[in-house]
């Protein structure tokens, strides 16, 4: 969108636009409840409540174990984090009292940690212990995480307040920078272009991968069709653009000009690689018979 952006600022005066940031972490589910008993048949249930969660767990010989991991500390004495695994794994996270807070699955450890270090308190997230996974699928991360929720609860009597159930804590995830809209002018008025908003527009649609011209913008569309393109391209995954045709300071006269470009009279309108494939109604029709997803494919905005 680098070029679109040179393109439309250098020919036609118009804005460019920042890029968005992303980041998002893994967590894992909560184990099971202890009953209020005894604590070494307490113990004793959770344990056999844990393993049978685990099922066919991996052997143990396999892994290394929970007990000979040595925990790290999350920062370093410059208050830096600490170097991790950027590779799936299964992490456990101490205070820095030493008590174990919360046994956590990660697609990739580093970006879970940075998460918790950045949300939490740093007293809860002093020191860690790393299994590193690298080749890990779905379920051999699933299995490691509960062959060492069986050993830490065996080791400390008691579930890890952060696995507990209803307890969100740990869940907390950086919220993602939501990506700007396309403005087509720097706000001053049509009379600074040099050339017309039918030129911009052109622009637009064929330097996006997929772009959609709403009422409202991205996190807050002010009608219910934007509403639901908006919500079937997040969902999917894609990478696309909006542009607010509301907008009278950046894209003042959007509004009818997308109409007379596409010689379509309603809005949302949505174009794919370029090409425009219609409203609200013929984008919903092609989200169900999968055309979509084909298309948002074929056009390079999500991965085959």
């Amino acid at each position: 969108m680098q070029s679109l952006t040179m393109r439309v600022s250098v020919a036609c005066a118009a804005a460019p636009r920042p890029q968005a940031g992303r980041a998002a972490a893994a967590a894992a589910p909560a184990a099971a409840t202890l009953p209020a008993r005894p604590r070494a048949q307490r113990r004793a249930e959770g344990l056999r409540r844990v393993a049978a969660q685990a099922g066919e767990a991996a052997p143990a010989e396999q892994l290394q174990s929970f007990a000979t991991t040595e925990p790290q500390r999350v920062r370093g004495g410059d208050g830096q984090l600490a170097p991790m695994p950027g590779t799936p794994g299964v992490y456990a996270v101490y205070d820095s009292t030493g008590d174990l807070q919360y046994v956590g699955i990660s697609r990739k450890v580093a970006v879970s940690m940075a998460t918790h270090a950045e949300a939490l308190p740093e007293q809860l997230v002093f020191a860690a212990k790393v299994l590193e996974l690298p080749d890990a699928g779905k379920d051999e991360l699933q299995a490691a995480w509960k062959q060492w929720m069986q050993e830490a609860v065996a080791e400390t009597g008691a579930i890890p307040p952060g696995n507990a159930p209803g307890q969100t804590l740990w869940q907390q995830r950086r919220a993602r920078a939501s990506k700007p809209e396309i403005k087509l002018t720097p706000g001053k008025g049509v009379q600074d272009l040099t050339c017309s908003l039918e030129d911009l527009i052109d622009q637009v649609v064929k330097n996006c991968k997929v772009v959609a011209f709403v009422k409202g913008t991205r996190t807050q569309p002010q009608c219910g069709f934007s509403h639901q393109v908006l919500t079937i391209l997040t969902e999917s995954g894609a990478d696309f653009e909006v542009v607010n045709v509301l907008d009278e300071i950046y894209n003042p006269g959007l509004r009818e000009a997308i109409k007379t470009y596409s010689a379509w009279p309603t809005i949302p309108q949505i174009y794919i690689g370029g090409e425009f494939v219609g409203g609200a109604d013929i984008f919903v029709q092609m989200h169900g018979s999968g055309e979509l997803k084909q298309a948002l494919t074929a056009a390079g905005a999500v991965k085959a």
